[in-house]
């Protein structure tokens, strides 16, 4: 008895590592036939969200070109799909990117753009774009993008430092900035609400430091002075427009001034 139950011991040994070895060559030859795989074909989809578009598939496949030269063709362990998504994480629209292949040869890229919010326009004309986190992005002449703009008092120092960093805004920049907080504090109220984001223009910076608003529809200036209380301001602009100057017509007068608590001072010149 003892002796047949330390045959059958070993024989349940001995088939446990027949398994066990069979499934490694099994995986072996699965891993072997991956890595042959030959790319077939680039999947790109590129995620803009609310934005209009800054990075376009001729864009990505000229980026992966840079790094990874022709991909069509090329076995997938060849492919450093970790290395293109660095250099396209670097491109200064792209938010994120997620790359990988898969087991019947295709490479799929997705691409999460960032979202403008405001542009901003120096003392010296150059043109930059703060996205909806923060960063700092540079300003595309091809592709145009329907955001309020800002102009005026804005200097071209405030971005040397930003230059240094990729073109992205640093925080310790926004921090010491209080112009470019300010810009990009009035932008997120004005790009969240859709009244809001319909009607303005252009946000003037003046010499004191206050801001001054441009609609598209109106011969109207409104004068919003500093960014304090931003949500009570444009409640009570928003109220004038509606009850306001719907009755009384939008060329009514040229000056609204929404500076002051509970008020909403106009004038005509």
């Amino acid at each position: 008895m003892r002796l047949k139950k330390k045959i059958r011991r070993v024989f349940h040994l001995i088939l446990w590592g027949l398994l066990f070895t069979g499934a490694g060559i099994l995986l072996g030859f699965a891993d072997y036939e991956q890595n042959g795989t030959i790319c077939r074909n680039l999947h790109y989809n590129l995620i803009y969200g609310e934005a209009d578009v800054l990075v376009t598939e001729a864009d990505v496949d000229s980026l992966i070109r840079s790094v990874a030269g022709q991909v069509k063709g090329k076995p997938l362990y060849l492919i450093n799909t970790e290395k293109i998504e660095r250099v396209l994480s670097k491109y200064p629209y792209v938010a994120d990117a997620h790359v990988y292949g898969t087991h019947s040869g295709d490479i799929i890229v997705n691409i999460y753009q960032r979202e403008p919010v405001i542009r901003l326009v120096t003392e010296t004309n150059k043109s930059y774009f703060i996205g909806a986190k923060g960063a700092l992005l540079p300003f595309h002449p091809h592709h145009p993008v329907r955001v309020v703009v800002a102009t005026g008092a804005i200097p071209d120092s405030l971005f040397i430092k930003a230059e240094r960093h990729g073109k992205r805004l640093p925080a310790d920049l926004i921090s010491t900035s209080p112009l470019l907080t300010d810009l990009y504090k009035l932008a997120l109220v004005i790009h969240r609400d859709p009244f809001l984001k319909a009607q303005m223009s252009q946000v003037y910076v003046n010499h004191q430091g206050d801001y001054e608003l441009i609609p598209k529809v109106g011969n109207h200036l409104i004068l919003l002075g500093d960014t304090e209380c931003l949500e009570d301001k444009f409640k009570r602009l928003v109220i004038f427009y509606k009850q306001g100057l719907n009755e009384i017509g939008w060329n009514k007068y040229t000056i609204i001034n929404i500076k002051y608590k509970n008020q909403v001072v106009c004038s005509k010149y």
